[in-house]
């Protein structure tokens, strides 16, 4: 495999450091890296990546191709969200499901009048709608519904969050105001356990 190189200049002179990141080999200067992660945010695992001598391991390439896969807009590895399925286009990665998308504008609405998940899932068990596999559904999954930001149409990966190429499911302003709702409920009981203590 022919490498790149990339060099980084830093405070000192020498060149101490062998990496590769997304492909590339890098040469780093001593003292650059404290520089880099400070200037670029860089994330533990491609500061990892970075500082980590010779070949790659298994677990690197994954996390070399999710970073790729996001910094490109794409969602990365595994199922869709609910609410999408994946699209056979790679230009639009995830494509709506429309069915689930209805249901998860439905967890949104519901959140922000009831105020609770446990409400949430209520109401949809009433109205006879169950998660992708046929089960009920539970307040975690809902909470994690809610906090996904894909469903605003961005994709993540750690600390890494950029555009998706897929279309959102829901406003960014209704995402807003659903988690920072969550936040405000979430206070309030950090704030009356810290009180029993």
């Amino acid at each position: 495999m022919q490498h790149r190189t990339l060099r980084v200049i830093g405070p000192v002179g020498r060149t101490d450091q062998t990496g590769e990141l997304l492909g590339r080999r890098s040469m780093l200067e001593r003292g650059a890296m404290e520089s880099i992660k400070e200037h670029s945010g860089l994330t533990a695992a491609v500061t990892k990546v970075f500082e980590r001598p010779g070949r790659l391991s298994h677990g690197a390439k994954v996390k070399r191709g999710q970073l790729t896969a996001v910094q490109q807009g794409r969602y990365g590895t595994g199922p869709a969200p609910y609410g999408y399925r994946r699209g056979t286009d790679e230009n639009k990665p995830l494509a709506i499901d429309d069915r689930e998308a209805e249901v998860v504008r439905m967890i949104f609405r519901e959140y922000l009048i009831t105020k609770s998940t446990g409400k949430v899932v209520n109401y949809l068990h009433s109205k006879g709608v169950y998660t992708r596999k046929g089960n009920r559904w539970s307040r975690q999954a809902i909470a994690i519904i809610l906090s996904n930001r894909t469903y605003r149409g961005r994709v993540s990966y750690g600390e890494v969050e950029t555009e998706g190429l897929h279309e959102p499911i829901i406003e960014p302003a209704l995402f807003y105001k659903a988690n920072a709702l969550k936040e405000r409920k979430r206070r309030r009981r950090k704030g009356e356990e810290g009180a029993e203590d």
